[in-house]
């Protein structure tokens, strides 16, 4: 077998998704050995389509994005297989009326639509 790439699970939110969906299907112990640790979900991207690897687990989005999405196949693993992935924003007092204006934007169906076309699932 070859190198495959995670994003490091002992701080890396995918990466320790990628570990929970390897051991759902009991496959942590053996892959292991072989695993390539990213910095960062967009490092292990990197890694994946580097050459250097046969493949890897990474952000959806970021298999969907130009740079990547021609470079090779991708699966989307179940969310049962893995705890959820929360992405999170704030709007700061002190942000000032652009940023307030960006976070009002965010919450619109617009702005929602093009989050989903790009891989990223929207709370209800």
């Amino acid at each position: 077998m070859g190198r495959f790439a995670i994003a490091n699970p002992d701080h890396a939110p995918y990466g320790q998704a990628a570990e929970a969906a390897l051991r759902a299907h009991d496959l942590w112990d053996a892959i292991q050995p072989h695993l390539v640790l990213g910095e960062n979900v967009s490092q292990a991207a990197q890694f994946a389509t580097s050459g250097n690897t046969v493949g890897g687990i990474v952000a959806y989005s970021l298999a969907l994005a130009p740079s990547l999405r021609d470079r090779g196949l991708y699966a989307i693993i179940p969310e049962a297989d893995h705890p959820p992935l929360r992405q999170r924003m704030v709007l700061l007092k002190r942000a000032g009326a652009v940023a307030d204006r960006f976070y009002r934007y965010l919450q619109e169906s617009e702005a929602r639509e093009i989050l989903r076309r790009y891989g990223f699932v929207i709370p209800a």
